[in-house]
């Protein structure tokens, strides 16, 4: 039959083989196809740094937005509710 070290040869070319095949991409991307993955992550980067920072502006408008000792309760929010839905719904 077969000897154990021609086996482990063969099993060590399939593997190498069947790590070649699958590192190969299926073709190349035109240059169109790349620009565009490189917008759309682009977009969604830009949504996540304005989503991220409409957070931390809520944060500081309902802290500043709380009346503190000797100061009077009729404090106008910088950003009203209708304008922070309404950027909300855009992105």
């Amino acid at each position: 039959m077969f000897s154990l070290r021609y086996l482990e040869t063969l099993v060590l070319i399939l593997f190498l083989a069947s790590l070649h095949i699958e590192a190969k991409p299926l073709r190349k991307r035109s240059i169109s196809e790349v620009q565009l993955m490189h917008n759309v992550r682009e977009h969604k980067q830009v949504g996540d740094r304005q989503d991220w920072l409409q957070e931390k502006l809520k944060d500081i408008i309902v802290v500043s937005a709380k009346p503190q000792h000797g100061q009077s309760g009729n404090i106008k929010n910088i950003f009203p509710n209708d304008v922070l839905e309404s950027n909300m719904r855009k992105s």
